[in-house]
């Protein structure tokens, strides 16, 4: 049987500056998103507004693009991490089954996003959807999409106000990635 724990994000406003979440907003904006689905986290919120403010549309939040719940770590550094729980640390970035305390691991995120992300293509086919999320949620989707090793999550890297692509096609569900990390807007 799976075991069962309590998930907890803990949460605040984006660190990004304004800069930056409007040079990804104008970059979006190019796209002629037609859909803005969004995390409900006041971090990615922040991001979805300025989004929301040059394309004009509304965003939806949908909890399910929340980030892996870190649990007792979240909000930790990656150095409180390792003095606080070592071992855990180093099974946590070797496995993707691994659970810190009282969070989710890499496996349970996959099994929570990629039904979210196959249901859009039947939800809102031939549009354009922007989907404002959080780095493990879009490094773990890239390797859902490549069909990889799930502990390949690992050796992607994603930046804050990045823009990575990925297509999904209706008629037969055929997944690619696109891109991921773009950062060209900031040149």
């Amino acid at each position: 049987s799976r075991r069962r724990h309590t998930r907890y994000w803990r949460d605040w406003s984006s660190d990004v500056c304004s800069s930056d979440l409007a040079k990804v907003a104008a970059e979006i904006a190019k796209l002629k998103p037609d859909i803005l689905i969004a995390s409900p986290l006041q971090r990615t919120k922040d991001t979805a507004d300025e989004i929301a403010k040059v394309t004009g549309l509304t965003a939806i939040y949908d909890e399910v693009w929340y980030e892996c719940s870190f649990g007792d770590w979240d909000g930790l550094s990656v150095d409180e991490v390792k003095e606080k729980w070592p071992e855990d640390y180093i099974s946590w970035i070797s496995s993707s089954a691994f659970t810190p305390p009282n969070g989710e691991s890499y496996d349970d995120l996959a099994a929570r996003i990629e039904p979210a992300f196959d249901a859009l293509a039947d939800k809102y086919p031939g549009q354009k959807v922007v989907i404002v999320t959080h780095n493990g949620v879009i490094k773990q989707l890239a390797s859902l999409v490549l069909e990889g090793n799930p502990n390949s999550l690992f050796h992607i890297d994603v930046s804050p106000c990045s823009i990575s692509s990925f297509s999904i096609w209706p008629s037969d569900g055929l997944r690619a990635v696109r891109s991921i990390n773009e950062r060209g807007h900031f040149r």
